[in-house]
């Protein structure tokens, strides 16, 4: 096939091969070299950015961490002063007279009405008072001396339900929260932790719930002089007593829109971002697909263990955007505190840089296939002008060659080239002074 082509139609393919043939193995092996660095770098880019995603989530974590371990010391150290402030006011027993309580759960907040036994300190009844600006023994020499609040609690039952007589917690009207009480089982029907290691004679250190919110505390019993346990002493500050906690967890950024966030097991948020939707139950929201994601999201992070890292993917359009972007978010579970531990972002914010190695990997090749275009273009415009130039003149003494093989000598072979088709073009030509002069012998012989 390539042998029956003309000379020009050669000329010019096997031009074109030698310039773009060179550069079409050289631009394949530069474009799988790139895309291998790039399929690395992209690769690299991702692990970085999810790197410095799990490094926030686990500073977050350690922070908080760390803020649990030094609270518990203080508030077992604090435990320890409010034992000495017994000891010295001449330690807990019961009075032989009683006194009516009107208990309320502090779970459930379901009333009745009790009569116990009047809890002293040495010879002094505790009293029954609510008033925060009327002193009260021991509950408020603690605070005075180690800032952390401190109840007395009288066992009400054999079940173990403990009741607050003497507090310095506060109820959200402001009053001292005497007459509430802690459950010994839950509305759920498990052991409450806090009683159930009491009456077993243990102490108890950790998160609890007090009143209206989650404290790290401390408790220990209360024994009479034969050893029975007949309430009580707490001491405790609020999870978030620190405000530099919170604003640290505030302040983090994540990209360009991304945040760090508190979740609870259930769904409400304790720490937002900035701190605008604090408190809300968030558990029911839906992303762009109708997945209740929140619960999604907690459900993995129940199943995580200690200092192990959770991801979820969600799509989520914020307000003034024209489209949903794929939302991730890495998180942790701090079960002392039950935090949901988060941070999160899109996820084009968050592949930013990998995006961005792609997108110039991508304009290189673009680059490279333009040059490949150009150069085969202009090889095909120079070769078909260079042919032109080999094959004219040859095409000029073909067609001058027939002509003679017809016997016109008359033409005129005007080619004018120091090449090897000048010199073709020249032996033409003698051979046509030749043919003239044998023509024009035979002629004079006739």
């Amino acid at each position: 096939m390539f042998g029956s082509m003309k000379l020009q139609f050669k000329l010019v393919v096997i031009g074109c091969l030698m310039v773009v043939l060179p550069q079409i193995i050289v631009g394949a092996i530069t474009f799988f070299q790139n895309k291998s660095t790039l399929d690395f770098t992209v690769d690299v880019a991702k692990n970085q950015a999810f790197a410095n995603l799990d490094q926030l989530a686990k500073s977050v974590y350690g922070l908080v961490e760390s803020h649990q371990e030094v609270n518990e010391r203080n508030i077992k150290s604090a435990l320890n002063v409010a034992r000495e402030i017994v000891s010295q006011g001449g330690g807990f027993a019961l009075d032989e007279k009683t006194v009516s309580w009107q208990a309320t759960n502090q779970l459930s907040q379901a009333a009745s009405m009790q009569e116990l036994p009047r809890m002293k300190i040495g010879n002094s009844w505790l009293g029954q008072v609510n008033d925060p600006k009327i002193p009260v023994p021991v509950v408020d020499k603690v605070r005075e001396t180690v800032s952390v609040t401190c109840t007395i609690f009288q066992r009400m039952n054999v079940a173990g339900d403990m009741l607050r007589v003497a507090t310095n917690v506060l109820k959200d009207d402001g009053t001292r929260a005497i007459g509430t009480f802690i459950p010994g089982v839950n509305p759920d029907g498990k052991l409450n932790p806090v009683t159930a290691a009491i009456m077993k004679g243990d102490s108890f250190t950790g998160r609890a719930y007090v009143v209206n919110n989650w404290y790290i505390a401390s408790y220990e019993p209360i024994r009479d002089a034969s050893s029975k346990i007949i309430g009580m002493l707490y001491v405790g500050i609020p999870v978030e007593s620190v405000k530099s906690l919170r604003e640290t967890i505030m302040r983090i950024v994540v990209g360009k829109t991304g945040y760090a966030w508190v979740l609870d097991s259930k769904g409400k948020y304790v720490i937002s971002n900035k701190g605008k939707r604090d408190g809300e139950d968030i558990s029911a929201m839906k992303d762009e697909q109708g997945n209740l994601f929140i619960q999604d999201m907690v459900k993995k992070a129940l199943a995580l263990k200690p200092g192990e890292i959770g991801e979820h993917y969600y799509p989520w359009k914020n307000p003034g955007e024209a489209a949903a972007r794929i939302k991730v978010a890495r998180f942790m579970y701090f079960a002392p505190w039950d935090w949901v531990i988060g941070v999160g972002t899109a996820q084009d914010e968050f592949l930013d840089s990998a995006a961005k190695i792609e997108a110039s990997s991508k304009q290189s090749s673009i680059i490279l296939f333009s040059v490949l275009i150009a150069s085969l273009a202009a090889a095909v415009l120079i070769w078909i002008v260079v042919a032109r130039r080999i094959t004219q003149p040859i095409i000029m003494l073909t067609d001058a060659a027939e002509k003679m093989s017809l016997g016109d000598l008359s033409i005129n072979i005007e080619i004018d080239s120091k090449d090897e088709i000048g010199a073709l073009a020249k032996a033409i030509g003698r051979m046509q002074t030749s043919l003239k002069l044998a023509m024009d012998r035979l002629l004079k012989q006739r």
